[in-house]
């Protein structure tokens, strides 16, 4: 019991760990993650609740996704065969809902997950639960482009959180609603994302980060191109770990997408050649699936604006749409920089050319794809 009291102090320190690029990546904390990693298998009891849970952090930081998975399934069906372990079941398939909602490319569903889990804390009484469920569900409509549903989800965790008095909570709803709402109610959407950037206190608060994120996106897609550089940078200078590999990759691509709404287009080709090169790290492959395809295609908008460029610029989108998780659907941020790259390119090259130099481009690596940029 003392040493397993020990390994959940470890666990603690590693869930509060700083989150700098060289805290995590020298070869000591590399070989502390890969220990904590292979301490426990999955499916063991006190891997189900805190602080034994955070046990996932470490499997996480070392790109082992597919171990994840099978940790997560297994603490699935521990936690239904465990007499009083119903918190933890709830616990353990909100959090599986949320993996299948990012990986869609997996065979598994979140709905049904979010659905249990819903179902379970409601039985329970824990508000914050279900707040969280509810999130969780809307994440999986949101990824089939199922908006309205997402919607009307996220409505339901504000009203939650506002009711428990959790105002983080709340504003982390709010900027993901508003995001969603841009595919039915964009200007809607741009109020309550400058909402929640207007209540914070000051003080850390993790809606801020993704409520910029989206707002930067609205306004590029609008020609409102200094504002959106604002945003960016803002989001860059308050976001403590801004320079974590996937975060900076985030922040690199958004930076990208401005400078091709600018009309900068080689310092967009400088953001995504680095934001391609941060979208290979396994742990941003592992978590957002669909970055580089994203990034290539916000590569060929870059190379449609320099001068014989065009038809790389068409490998680039096709190289991107093979990478494109099946059954994803990409929200209007990811589709309007896409359907503007064709645009330009076919208007560039004419229908011939475009598609010869697109199906060049269809069966290109990921790496010669990055190549051409």
């Amino acid at each position: 019991m003392l040493e397993e009291a020990r390994r959940g102090l470890h666990l603690t320190h590693l869930a509060c760990m700083d989150t700098e690029l060289e805290a995590w990546q020298n070869p000591a904390a590399q070989a502390k993650l890969r220990s904590i990693a292979q301490t426990y298998e999955p499916g063991m009891p006190q891997t189900c609740r805190i602080p034994g849970s955070l046990w996932l952090f470490a499997v996480m930081l070392t790109g082992d996704m597919e171990r994840l998975r099978l940790i997560l399934d297994e603490t699935v069906r521990t936690s239904r065969g465990t007499p009083g372990y119903d918190w933890e079941l709830a616990a353990s398939l909100q959090w599986r809902a949320n993996l299948f909602a990012h990986r869609v490319d997996w065979e598994g569903d979140a709905l049904a997950d979010a659905d249990e889990a819903l179902a379970i804390y409601e039985r329970l009484g824990d508000l914050w639960g279900t707040a969280e469920a509810l999130a969780a569900r809307a994440e999986s409509h949101e990824r089939k482009g199922r908006w309205g549903e997402a919607a009307a989800d996220y409505e339901a965790g504000i009203d939650l959180a506002a009711r428990l008095g959790a105002r983080a909570q709340q504003a982390v709803l709010k900027a993901r609603l508003g995001s969603v709402l841009m595919e039915s109610e964009p200007e809607r959407g741009e109020l309550l994302l400058r909402e929640v950037l207007a209540s914070h206190d000051g003080g850390h608060n993790e809606a801020l980060p993704a409520a910029r994120l989206f707002l930067s996106a609205r306004l590029a897609q609008t020609g409102r191109v200094a504002e959106a550089r604002e945003q960016v940078r803002l989001l860059r200078e308050e976001f403590g770990i801004s320079h974590f590999i996937i975060f900076d990759a985030f922040i690199l691509g958004a930076e990208a997408h401005v400078e091709a709404a600018a009309g900068s287009f080689e310092t967009c080709l400088d953001k995504i050649r680095q934001a391609l090169g941060r979208a290979e790290d396994p742990l941003s492959q592992a978590i957002a699936p669909h970055m580089r395809a994203q990034y290539l295609h916000i590569a060929a908008l870059g190379l449609a604006g320099v001068g014989g460029r065009a038809a790389d610029g068409a490998r680039c989108l096709a190289a991107g749409d093979a990478l494109l998780p099946a059954g994803r659907v990409m929200p209007t941020y990811e589709r309007e920089p896409r359907e503007r790259a064709e645009r330009q390119l076919r208007a560039l090259l004419g229908d011939a050319a475009y598609a010869a130099a697109y199906d060049e481009g269809a069966g290109l690596s990921p790496g010669e794809a990055a190549a051409l940029v």
